[in-house]
């Protein structure tokens, strides 16, 4: 193994661990704002006088999916390492197995859904269901078919952390290595299981509010979300910890400039396919097609659709362009809080305005029109999360400490054509 892969624990540049007195008072802090956000949910369930419940149960969906996408985008990350051997992003690795390993939390915390079927989709008691459809959008195959994609999700993001967590526990390189070995065996099952799983997901979850209307780049389009989501909100846990004194050498510009360059990636990937479901379905013009943007050009919801391509692409596209901004912690930092801020606008503009129909053939009477349940479900799914990181970061290193990649990874530069050294 060569010097620049062979790093002694002793040798780190950083303290590996997070000082437990800081660990425990930040879980407590966020612990208790994300119990008062639920409990501010619960009281909302209670006095919600929309037919069904309906305000409480779009903004509980909407919180949840952004939750979910970020936790199934930072699996994705994980895997992928897996799959392509990388050592660049070693140090950044275990706050992508802190962020994933919310899915058994994100399980239970789908109870409320479950409940609220009758209310968030129409299909549940629909009469015109056809070509099948009655088949798949029964809430009995539904519950079947979320228990299986959490079943995958949480087998994958489980084996990868215990594997990972019993490399740091090992002092023998061989065994190591092994581990090693057996987390990229299975990693692309991963990948290719993850991938269907989200899609259909997706599909169940947030397609079906209109069971009427249909995409099959939708699953692509959520994908590209929760890549790109999961991916600023490392960037941002990155910079939270290095402004605590945390990884400033090892985690070092030349990982932001690789994740700025992931970022801006996968911005121009996300537009590309958007745009593609957009275009081709104004070109069609078929009535069942265009209805999804059709829906989203009454009152407000236009103002929306504009801002989305401009704030979500443009902003974010022309940040990054310049390579000095991708090595600016300053800048990419407010670019990662730009976007995961216009992820949760996206979902928002994909799943609320369902949410105001009587049923699926009407438009949506109002526009955009945020509820203090909107805030009270980001809120506490957002404490979910880093409660689930703050969690992860107490009680394991902050970095795989004796990843048989580490020293790679610690050592790594990219030269001034943006190629790694």
């Amino acid at each position: 193994m060569s010097s620049a892969t062979a790093i002694a624990i002793e040798h780190l540049p950083d303290a590996p661990r997070l000082d437990p007195n800081v660990g425990d008072t930040l879980f407590q802090k966020v612990g208790i704002v994300t119990a008062v956000a639920g409990a501010a949910l619960l009281v909302g369930w209670v006095i919600d006088d929309t037919p069904g419940k309906r305000q409480f149960y779009y903004s509980y969906l909407w919180g949840y999916m952004w939750a979910l996408s970020v936790a199934l985008g930072a699996l994705f990350w994980n895997l992928i390492h897996h799959v392509t051997a990388a050592g660049w992003s070693v140090g950044i690795r275990r706050i992508f197995e802190n962020i994933h390993r919310a899915l058994p939390v994100l399980a239970v915390l789908f109870i409320p859904i479950a409940i609220g079927i009758g209310t968030i989709y129409k299909w549940s008691h629909a009469d015109d269901l056809k070509n099948g459809k009655q088949i798949w959008l029964s809430p009995a195959f539904f519950l079947i078919r979320i228990a299986i994609y959490f079943s995958v999700w949480i087998l994958y993001s489980n084996l990868m952390r215990k594997w990972s967590l019993q490399c740091d526990a090992t002092d023998d390189l061989e065994e190591r290595k092994k581990i090693q070995r057996k987390m990229e065996f299975y990693a692309p099952s991963g990948v290719l299981l993850l991938a269907l799983t989200a899609t259909f997901a997706v599909f169940d979850l947030v397609m079906s509010l209109n069971y009427h209307w249909f995409s099959t780049i939708f699953g692509v389009i959520f994908w590209a979300d929760s890549i790109r989501g999961s991916l600023v909100s490392c960037v941002l846990i990155v910079l939270a910890l290095h402004s605590a004194g945390y990884l400033k050498h090892t985690i070092t510009r030349e990982h932001f400039h690789d994740m700025g360059k992931l970022m801006f990636g996968f911005t121009v990937f996300w537009t590309y396919v958007s745009f593609s479901q957009y275009f081709l379905y104004w070109y069609g013009n078929i009535p069942e097609e265009t209805k999804f943007y059709w829906d989203r050009r009454a009152g407000s919801w236009y103002l929306m659709s504009i801002l989305l391509p401009i704030c979500f692409f443009g902003v974010p596209f022309l940040i990054l362009l310049p390579r000095g901004n991708k090595r600016n912690p300053k800048v990419i930092g407010f670019v990662a809080a730009w976007v995961l801020a216009f992820q949760m606008f996206h979902l928002y503009w994909e799943i609320m305005p369902e949410g105001l129909k009587a049923n699926v053939h009407d438009r949506p009477s109002a526009g955009f029109s945020p509820h203090w349940l909107d805030a009270a479900s980001i809120v506490m799914f957002g404490g979910v999360m880093i409660g689930s990181v703050l969690y992860g970061f107490r009680n394991h290193s902050l970095i795989p400490i004796r990843d048989v990649r580490l020293g790679e990874s610690i050592h790594h530069e990219v030269d001034e054509f943006g190629d790694p050294a």
